[in-house]
């Protein structure tokens, strides 16, 4: 599949999944007796706007709505949401369980989740500890399609600290979202992608850290570092890669303890 950033728009991913892809993406799918959302957005603003577009495509209610993770930027709509009704659920580390239906998890789980439709189940799995301690991918197995949300930015080193444990878990987590019989995948920001692009940014990220060492014993800066490892040819097209994300992890690999 070509990369192509479809800023704003909104179309089917595989039968009864949809996405409204831009720099923070929101899905949804049909599950007969209602509508699943992935994430929440960054803004309230644009809780009517994703409402209006699961009424375009799907015509049902919003009944649950799923967070990957607890940051800021997936998470704003989640009270909106709630007070329409819709069942909140995300890892046990986001918070624990409420009553309250204000937002917070209704509903909360320790390493995996089926969330059961009338007519279909998304099954969620926990792979935390890289990008934060709740990372959730969540499986719509009818169409093929797997969120990863922010396990995967384009290129960027997902974890906030790059250190031997980090990047041990990280390398145990593509691992194992690459054992999904998909054929596509949306992560939490920017264009859709596949199982090939998931592969050739783990060889990137190896690769990286194999060098690593030696980057350290040259005492090399940002400016040096760009001239002897630059960004590879056939990533050029990697939504915002060549603009910043490579010079991020050149920074991040030189300082760490790997």
């Amino acid at each position: 599949m070509a990369i192509q950033f479809r800023e704003n728009q909104v179309f089917a991913v595989g039968p009864e999944v949809f996405v409204r892809e831009a720099v923070d993406n929101c899905a949804w799918a049909d599950l007969g007796d209602g509508v699943v959302v992935i994430d929440a957005q960054e803004d309230t603003a644009m809780c009517p706007l994703i409402g209006q577009a699961i009424a375009e495509t799907v015509g049902k209610p919003l009944k649950w709505v799923v967070n990957t993770h607890w940051h800021s930027d997936h998470i704003a709509c989640n009270p909106s949401w709630a007070a329409l009704g819709a069942t909140v659920i995300a890892h046990e580390s986001c918070a624990p369980a409420t009553t309250a239906h204000d937002g917070k998890p209704d509903i909360t789980f320790k390493d995996r989740y089926t969330l059961k439709g009338a007519e279909r189940n998304v099954d969620l799995e926990w792979l935390g500890g890289t990008h934060t301690p709740a990372d959730t991918v969540v499986h719509f197995p009818w169409a093929r399609v797997l969120h990863i949300a922010d396990l995967f930015g384009w290129g960027l080193f997902p974890m906030q600290r790059l250190t031997q444990p980090t990047a041990g878990r990280m390398r145990e987590i593509i691992e194992r979202i690459l054992t999904y019989d998909v054929d596509t995948l949306i992560c939490g920001h920017g264009p859709l992608l596949t199982p090939d692009h998931l592969r050739r940014w783990l060889a990137y990220f190896n690769d990286m850290l194999e060098q690593a060492p030696r980057w350290q014993e040259q005492g090399l800066d940002k400016e040096s570092l760009l001239k002897v490892a630059p960004p590879p040819a056939d990533m050029e097209d990697w939504w915002r890669f060549f603009a910043w994300k490579h010079a991020r992890n050149l920074e991040m690999v030189a300082g760490a303890q790997v």
